[in-house]
């Protein structure tokens, strides 16, 4: 079965060749073609002004990747950078400007006006965009969130918008310019509410889910297996795998990396009830060719290619 991990990043300081390196060692440890690289200028391990330069430089040395540029927030016009991003071979744009620690950060999100234009554009020309926008609810609640998010920065209070604000914020968008090509990396945190989910992915064809761990995605899924495996059976044309794998795949990053992808095998290949590293895995039951849109074909529709 072939496989792609659509979703990667290349954040830790290491050079083109290390990265790249790391990347060839994942693909060849899962069984994946190749890899697209999510650029983000800056994230929780700090600023990144040369995410995109990196980012196709370590596409050119993994075979059969992809890359997807990112907008600078503070940088110059949003279409002008679009246009520069998709002319030099990007396949797409990433945004991590919904993410709730981006928006402290810069102090704006995907709500700002400057936005309006380039989603008005990115919708004209049908570029491929991979979205984070929102995060676990209990990321407000610091007595409920996991040592990695609090050491990581990602735990709210109430000098930050709520889960809810993100979510309409997100549906504005897709109200506003309803033919996005958008994927929304972790189910967009609509995980708890596959009715909710599935009464969008009804209201605009052009949205994707990409499935990327937040391993908190399969333990809420696990929870309602019936009704998650309806609606993976439903869209399985629309739904896309990565792991979130950072450039640096070495020590817990390694082992978090092996877990992530064990975890999303065990849930789309059907079995018995297990537990992976913690995670309570009730797995769903899909044909292969559905298994084989999830891992492969689904990412290169997408991005069209």
């Amino acid at each position: 079965m072939k496989k792609l991990d659509f979703h990667v990043h290349v954040t830790c300081p290491l050079t083109a060749e290390e990265s790249a390196a790391h990347f060839r060692d994942m693909c060849k440890r899962h069984g994946y073609e190749g890899v697209c690289i999510l650029a983000s200028p800056h994230n929780s391990l700090g600023d990144h002004p040369n995410c995109n330069e990196l980012a196709m430089a370590v596409k050119a040395l993994v075979p059969n990747s992809y890359a997807f540029g990112s907008i600078h927030p503070n940088g110059k016009d949003y279409v002008e950078q679009a246009k520069e991003l998709m002319a030099r071979g990007f396949q797409g744009i990433k945004l991590l400007n919904g993410k709730p620690s981006e928006y402290r950060y810069y102090g704006f999100g995907l709500e700002d006006p400057r936005f309006d234009r380039f989603f008005a554009y990115a919708e004209e020309a049908q570029i491929p965009l991979d979205i984070h926008n929102n995060d676990p609810l209990k990321n407000w609640d610091v007595t409920k969130a996991t040592p990695r998010a609090i050491e990581r920065g990602w735990v709210y209070d109430d000098t930050l918008p709520s889960q809810a604000w993100f979510f309409e914020v997100m549906e504005n968008i897709l109200a506003k310019y309803p033919r996005l090509r958008l994927a929304l990396a972790h189910m967009g945190f609509y995980y708890t509410d596959l009715s909710h989910l599935t009464d969008l992915m009804e209201r605009y064809p052009n949205l994707y889910m990409d499935i990327t761990p937040a391993l908190d995605i399969y333990d809420e899924l696990s929870k309602t297996p019936a009704e998650a495996e309806r609606f993976f059976r439903k869209y399985h044309e629309r739904i896309i795998y990565g792991t979130d794998a950072q450039n640096d795949l070495t020590g817990f990053a390694y082992d978090y990396n092996n877990t992530k992808d064990a975890v999303v095998a065990a849930y789309l290949a059907g079995g018995e009830p297990c537990v992976i590293d913690g995670h309570a895995v009730t797995p769903i039951h899909l044909e292969p060719e559905m298994l084989e849109n999830i891992y492969y074909h689904n990412a290169m529709r997408f991005m069209g290619v």
